[in-house]
């Protein structure tokens, strides 16, 4: 804030004094203009050999160009000042954007890493000081291995998304199955979420691109965790390939409570989290998205949400 008041009374000062500075200088000009038509009226009232007339339009000729160059200077150098006073206040503006972005990212990633360390730990002290039945000890050792897999998708989402920051390059080490990967990535997910409602609808022959398969498979295991925080419990998720105008789209269909208009293009930013209430409440680092729609695009394919009727968001990649 002081900053930006600091910024508009210096650029208001620098603006006023351009404009002063011109006006004076014109003014210096009306000033000349004025003694030199005094002197050729001397000259003529002295019967010297004159020309009056072509020595009045000479001097007047002189003021217009006068005039001309202190517009087109004064008018230059203020446009550049304004523009690079644009540049900068808008380069504020986005670090300013980003410091927050990043200490709102700083506290969901020690939240998102203290939860299962906690978890953890609590499993591990339970055991080590309780005898306990078999079952038991079976259901505290598998929530110990679910939170350790929350770590470990937490840390391949920072360290991806750091990878993906200095490159653009794809990567094409393999031929991928695009069904074979959604079944995979599913019965993880079913595997990991015992409670998690999910079908996969396939309604074209499998197909084949180009890739590397851990890469989609993070593609897809994103979308569907995306979809899986922002959705009740109760309501079913569905992931759908079908082929469209030659096409091959993969949806991910929610029901939850949908994306705003004016949030649709934020999501995929860096850090970026809707700002609601229902999104605080949620865990996660607004690094999934962002990685999802990077690789996308490294793929030269594309990616779209658009809402679900009656209720929900439907994520789509297009694939060539």
């Amino acid at each position: 804030m002081k900053f930006t008041i600091a910024y508009t009374l210096l650029l208001i000062y620098v603006v006023a004094a351009i404009i002063f500075w011109g006006y004076s200088l014109n003014k210096q000009g009306n000033v000349i203009f004025e003694l030199e038509k005094e002197k050729i009226t001397l000259q003529q009232s002295n019967n010297l050999h004159l020309n009056y007339d072509k020595e009045f339009k000479s001097i007047q000729d002189k003021k217009i160009k006068r005039t001309k160059q202190f517009l087109g200077e004064g008018s230059t150098f203020l446009l550049i000042i304004l523009l690079s006073a644009s540049i900068v206040y808008y380069a504020y503006y986005r670090q300013r954007k980003l410091s927050k972005l990043q200490q709102n990212f700083m506290l969901s990633v020690t939240h998102e890493l203290k939860t299962p360390i906690a978890g953890i730990k609590l499993n591990m002290q339970t055991l080590e000081k309780r005898k306990l039945d078999e079952d038991i000890q079976m259901k505290l050792i598998k929530s110990s291995v679910n939170e350790t897999n929350r770590l470990n998708d937490l840390c391949n989402n920072i360290l991806i998304a750091t990878q993906l920051e200095n490159t653009s390059k794809a990567i094409y080490t393999e031929d991928v199955s695009l069904e074979q990967i959604l079944s995979e990535v599913i019965d993880e997910m079913r595997a990991r979420y015992r409670d998690l409602k999910i079908a996969l609808n396939v309604y074209e022959e499998d197909k084949i691109i180009r890739g590397d398969a851990t890469i989609w498979k993070l593609v897809i295991s994103n979308l569907i965790e995306n979809a899986r925080k922002y959705s009740p419990k109760d309501e079913p998720i569905v992931v759908e390939m079908k082929q469209v105008e030659g096409k091959t789209l993969i949806a991910v269909i929610d029901r939850g409570n949908g994306i705003p208009d004016t949030e649709k293009k934020k999501i995929f930013e860096k850090f970026y989290r809707i700002g609601n209430e229902n999104t605080r409440s949620s865990k996660g680092t607004g690094l999934g998205l962002f990685i999802v729609k990077k690789i996308i695009k490294m793929y030269k394919y594309d990616i779209s949400v658009k809402n679900n009727i009656p209720k929900g968001s439907i994520f789509e990649v297009t694939i060539d």
